[in-house]
């Protein structure tokens, strides 16, 4: 009687053992993903610390841009306005996708 419970034990478990080196694979790249994951998670609190209070400075710094003339901004060292309002938003950009 002991042999054959120990040969279902021993197949029994041979079968788990099996089902585990099936998916094992599957769960270490569950595991790399959730460590990509904090790492990204991370990532995007610093820009977000970063930028901080950005998109109100930068929504103030365009109409500023704006209400300049050409004279008024080469004064202030700005040779191209479209490219400084293309920069700062960028930064509006960036803020928008880490919300």
């Amino acid at each position: 009687m002991k042999e054959p419970l120990a040969q279902a034990k021993e197949k029994l478990w041979a079968k788990i053992i099996d089902s585990i080196n099936d998916i094992w694979p599957s769960i270490q790249v569950i595991f790399e993903q959730n460590d990509l994951v904090k790492e990204v998670t991370k990532a995007i609190q610093r820009v977000m610390a970063e930028l901080g209070n950005m998109p109100k400075e930068a929504s103030r710094i365009i109409q500023f841009l704006n209400s300049k003339n050409k004279y008024e901004l080469q004064e202030l060292d700005i040779a191209d306005r479209i490219d400084t309002i293309l920069e700062v938003k960028k930064v509006l950009t960036k803020r928008n996708l880490t919300m």
